[in-house]
């Protein structure tokens, strides 16, 4: 019986550490384990966990800056492995650990060429990228935000101080939020859904404000009809294409 080889790539910015032996666990089930790469910006506060838990679970980080605002080196660094790996034709598994939908043309290409996909994270994650895998495990509970590592997270030196919502996350949930009667303006409760399916675990009190609204406000988005719309004027959003879709017209 031939052996299958796995590749385990964790996306530490979105996936909790408290499930990291439970993904090593699932990839052993489907072969042999030769790569354990772990992805994102460990100079920030929030994924020192991560980077501590390492070295337990036999994980290599790899150290990626943000870079440009909008822009994720983790999760282009995880992609451009996976491609190479897939090009060298050395892994028959790949192990995707991540709740964020911009993986999902990855998983799409990696079955394209006969390989498997098998995704980990919890609930919250992308129903793009479930559909796009082979199979789905759900190895994270998304109810507990002080455990859940995300790029939405701000430094908890100041986590009692007000803060911005990061710029990245605003614009993607800004887009993937619905939209009133098809103009510029998004309900709240639309706009806080968005939010905890783009950054799971996502906390309102965790900026430092006790209500959406406000942290809107303070991030720069235009609020009406007493505070249960918003929009977000072109200041704060650039164009973004998910998956595809059509991308958003910028307000004026």
């Amino acid at each position: 019986m031939t052996v299958q080889h796995v590749a385990v790539l964790i996306d530490a910015e979105n996936v909790s550490v408290s499930a990291a032996a439970r993904i090593i666990d699932e990839a052993a089930r489907h072969g042999l384990v030769r790569e354990r790469r772990l992805y994102g910006d460990f100079a920030r506060q929030h994924l020192a966990s991560w980077l501590d838990a390492a070295p337990r679970h036999a994980l290599t980080p790899r150290q990626t800056a943000g870079g440009t605002t909008g822009k994720n080196g983790a999760d282009i660094a995880l992609v451009i492995d996976a491609v190479e790996m897939l090009c060298r034709n050395e892994v028959d598994v790949f192990c995707i650990a991540t709740c964020d939908g911009d993986f999902t043309q990855l998983a799409m290409r990696i079955r394209q060429e006969g390989k498997t996909v098998i995704g980990l994270g919890s609930a919250a994650a992308s129903a793009h990228f479930r559909q796009a895998c082979d199979a789905f495990v759900e190895v994270a509970k998304a109810s507990k935000p002080a455990t859940v590592c995300t790029r939405a997270a701000p430094p908890a030196s100041n986590a009692s101080a007000p803060c911005r919502l990061e710029a990245d996350l605003l614009q993607r949930a800004f887009v993937a939020a619905p939209r009133l009667d098809g103009g510029d303006w998004v309900g709240l409760p639309d706009m806080m859904k968005a939010l905890k399916e783009c950054a799971p675990g996502f906390e309102v009190k965790t900026y430092g404000h006790s209500q959406l609204c406000k942290l809107l406000a303070f991030s720069g988005a235009e609020l009406a009809d007493n505070n249960r719309k918003a929009r977000v004027g072109k200041c704060a959003l650039k164009k973004v294409v998910d998956n595809g879709q059509p991308s958003v017209a910028v307000v004026g």
